[in-house]
């Protein structure tokens, strides 16, 4: 028997991919079911994400997504129609968009097309009255409890919320090699590192304070920043290159940049590092748990949903760099420098963040969605 094809657009807005949010999607739609779903893409323009979604078989629809102004009724009208017969042409089965967006002209054209529509939530916002998205939305998913809790007027949404946690490839990144000579690491180096964008909500400015104190104490750690530079920050990024070249640090914080493999940096590492002001979910962690590394992290966001007991990480309360520098301490004081914590961590994140997991939810929260299921098939999905 020939099994119906479900053809699914994504659409995200961003098409870089050096973020948390893009991985996240290039792994959902790695582990689809591609005997049941053919996922498709709606790009806006061209960039890295494009790239890898073709190197995934996504069939790459070009197009412009806007948001919808009451001041032009007439414009606005034209491009949700102009939405309707692009949904139609490609034949789409599903929309999934990787935002809470405003009033986004292609959620409420699959919502006239009476197609399903899943809003995926990265980042805290709220649901205002007049953003129409929120009635087209058959599920509203989110990264983490954490993201849903602290939505603004999540109550709107009906019982339409749903946690989805971002999922990786764990066994990817418990396969990670050193490449401690490649990364100028030696043998007494204890290598403590992070990946993240070099931005002031990431930290960046704490793991540079908490190494220029424990830099005065002892002399064979090495703090390796993997990551780009935020948009928009560019004055932040030039003090803290300048700061990292203080002779206090003595050349001991090294900013890598964009970095592809990052297993084998992960494999590299000693201890991970993530002092961040605020993260909803960051994938980072979970790769870092994922390679056996002790995280030591801050009790923000959705972290201490990953690191969700002592067992499994170290979480700071304090933001100031004392604080991490207190932690690091002690955590390298251990026998094992916290080896032990790391390896429950590894165990916990094949567990609870895998990417088989992820698929397995995600297929079966499309088909609850999609109305064109063979009845047999409907009643075997209703029994399971």
């Amino acid at each position: 028997m020939n099994v119906r094809k479900f053809r699914v657009l994504y659409f995200y807005s961003s098409l870089q991919i050096d973020t948390g949010s893009p991985r996240v999607l290039i792994q959902m739609i790695h582990g689809l079911d591609r005997s049941r779903f053919q996922p498709l893409f709606l790009a806006p323009g061209e960039g890295p994400l494009v790239q890898a979604l073709l190197d995934e078989g996504v069939e790459i629809i070009r197009g412009v997504v806007s948001s919808l102004t009451y001041r032009r009724p007439w414009r606005s009208i034209f491009s949700v129609l102009r939405q309707v017969e692009l949904l139609k042409r490609w034949k789409v089965d599903l929309l999934h968009v990787n935002e809470f967006g405003w009033n986004l002209d292609l959620v409420l054209a699959a919502w006239m097309a009476r197609i399903p529509v899943i809003l995926h939530v990265h980042t805290p916002d709220g649901v205002a009255l007049q953003n129409l998205d929120r009635f087209a939305a058959r599920k509203v998913l989110f990264c983490s409890r954490s993201v849903m809790e602290n939505f603004v007027r999540v109550d709107r949404l009906g019982g339409r919320a749903e946690v989805l946690y971002n999922r990786i490839d764990t066994e990817a990144f418990a396969r990670g090699r050193k490449i401690a000579a490649d990364l100028g690491l030696d043998g007494r180096d204890i290598a403590i590192g992070t990946v993240a964008q070099i931005s002031q909500r990431k930290g960046i400015d704490i793991i540079l304070e908490s190494a220029r104190i424990l830099l005065a104490e002892r002399d064979d750690l090495v703090f390796l920043i993997v990551g780009p530079e935020a948009q928009n920050e560019r004055e932040f990024c030039r003090r803290m290159h300048a700061a990292a070249e203080a002779p206090a640090l003595r050349g001991r914080v090294r900013f890598l940049g964009s970095r592809q493999d990052i297993p084998d940096i992960l494999a590299s590492l000693d201890l991970f590092l993530l002092p961040t002001h605020a993260d909803p979910f960051p994938v980072a962690v979970i790769e870092a748990m994922a390679a056996g590394l002790p995280v030591i992290a801050s009790r923000v966001g959705g972290i201490p949903e990953m690191v969700s007991s002592p067992e499994l990480g170290f979480l700071v309360d304090s933001e100031s760099p004392e604080a991490f520098a207190e932690v690091i301490r002690s955590v390298l004081a251990r026998t094992d420098r916290g080896r032990s914590v790391g390896a429950k961590a590894q165990v916990s994140a094949g567990e609870r963040f895998n990417a088989r997991r992820g698929a397995e939810h995600l297929h079966s929260l499309y088909l609850g969605l999609l109305p064109w299921l063979d009845p047999a098939e409907r009643r075997t999905k209703n029994q399971a």
